[in-house]
């Protein structure tokens, strides 16, 4: 017989946005929020120090998003271009 003990699971996080995918701002929020998680409990001191340094990965999550965001971008722009579809091309390139 398997006796498997869990801890606690976390509540799940949902979000949802209108006319277009997360933004980076919630991807990287939800990103750290995975990687980090800050105790309440936790002494005052600590918890200031990990609140702080929570912050700056979202930060660099969010620098690093935008960026594959416009490599992506970029990446579609070419494809578009190569094969011809000049008119999907300059959309991409205004959006």
């Amino acid at each position: 017989m398997l006796d498997l003990k869990f801890g606690q699971m976390p509540n799940p996080i949902v979000k949802t946005s209108d006319f277009g995918g997360l933004s980076c701002e919630d991807l990287s929020e939800l990103c750290t929020d995975k990687i980090i998680g800050v105790a309440e409990n936790a002494p005052p001191a600590i918890r200031e120090q990990a609140k702080f340094f929570r912050e700056r990965v979202q930060r660099t999550v969010f620098e690093y998003l935008k960026q594959a965001k416009r490599a992506e971008r970029a990446t579609c722009i070419q494809i578009c271009a190569q094969g011809g579809e000049q008119d999907a091309a300059n959309l991409l390139r205004r959006a």
